[in-house]
């Protein structure tokens, strides 16, 4: 009896000591948002952000966090970034016109990098493959640069304080060339359409820097999208409402509404869609991703209303882009960090069956 019983403790003790040894394993993929059956469904991929962020727990919810930063765990990303944009395939670039800089996340290359200016102070960033455009706050200026911060062409000039009150006393605020703020950047085929917050009109440039056409009288534009249908989407932060164009510049209508409602949109600043149509928009003062249908149908609010470190919360984010995989990116400035999700659209789900090792830091 004596050594039955022994043999039991023995056993048990093996038991929990193996049990206390053994390290939990966290799946990012059970890190979905929302949690019921609606749409679209929004799914951690990549994290990347400062060392500052966890505090000392080492389980649940922070351990999930500490397994999507991974192996770039840097307090790098400037809290003054305004604007990012990817080519899809890995790199990911971040404005920060305060620095006079791009940052340059490199997923497949794993490493970080930051491409400083002397008299450029980039407002907006765009890229198509190898090729960056910006917009430059302080010339007025678009232009092509490389990573090696040469400028492959430039457009454009910027109007002073003074000649710009007396175009809008005089009513000749239709004019080409000349910026007062650009707010942003934004490829589509082979054009390039540019937003300027203050003279209300949109640019259409080809990729070249040769000027096509403008589109003027538009409400303050603060962010541009560009559909597969060649529908244009622009957000107007000071408005607060989204307003669509066709492709040639005429208005069809404006959607969503201004307000402080979780639904409505009190202080917007970035914009992007997936492949489902979905619409997702950055507002600063809810500190969340607000998401609707098509038609302007409120679906779903990623956040907590008020500043939050943690995933599924945001301070003061300034941008949303989302890739040609449906990847979904958060620039989350006051948190320094860059968050990225997975939009599970069907081009999403049917891609997973032609995933490549190409891009590992992205997960897909």
């Amino acid at each position: 009896m004596l050594f039955r019983r022994i043999t039991i403790l023995l056993l048990l003790s093996f038991v929990i000591i193996s049990c206390a040894g053994k390290k939990p394993v966290y799946k990012v993929d059970q890190y979905v948002w929302p949690k019921e059956s609606a749409d679209p469904k929004l799914k951690a991929v990549r994290v990347i952000t400062n060392s500052n962020e966890f505090p000392g727990k080492s389980g649940g919810k922070n351990a999930i966090l500490k397994e999507l930063v991974g192996d770039v765990n840097v307090n790098w990303i400037d809290i003054k970034a305004i604007r990012l944009a990817t080519n899809g395939e890995g790199k990911v670039y971040i404005a920060v016109p305060a620095k006079s800089e791009i940052q340059l996340v490199d997923f497949v290359n794993k490493r970080i990098k930051n491409i400083r200016f002397s008299s450029i102070k980039p407002s907006a960033v765009a890229v198509k493959g190898k090729r960056i455009f910006i917009g430059d706050r302080a010339g007025g200026r678009v232009m092509e640069i490389t990573e090696d911060k040469n400028v492959k062409w430039s457009y454009g000039r910027k109007v002073d304080e003074k000649a710009f009150e007396k175009m809008k006393n005089d009513n000749e605020t239709k004019v080409d060339n000349l910026y007062k703020r650009i707010s942003d950047v934004f490829v589509k085929g082979d054009k390039l359409y540019v937003t300027d917050e203050l003279f209300g009109r949109i640019d259409i440039l080809s990729l070249d820097g040769k000027y096509i056409k403008s589109i003027y009288g538009v409400p303050a534009p603060n962010s541009i999208y560009v559909g597969d249908n060649g529908k244009i989407y622009v957000l107007s932060k000071f408005v607060g409402k989204l307003f669509v164009y066709d492709k040639n510049g005429n208005f069809i209508k404006d959607m969503l509404t201004p307000g402080t409602n979780i639904w409505a949109l009190n202080f917007p600043n970035g914009l992007g869609m997936d492949s489902d149509d979905h619409i997702f928009i950055i507002d600063i003062a809810t500190n969340g991703l607000k998401i609707y249908d098509k038609e302007g149908t409120f679906l779903y609010y990623l956040g907590v209303e008020k500043e939050s470190v943690y995933l599924g919360g945001f301070n003061n984010p300034k941008d949303v882009i989302v890739d040609n995989k449906d990847r979904v990116y958060i620039l989350d400035s006051y948190n320094r960090r860059l968050v990225i999700l997975q939009s599970l659209t069907e081009k999403y789900k049917n891609g997973r069956r032609d995933m490549t090792v190409k891009e590992p830091m992205l997960r897909w």
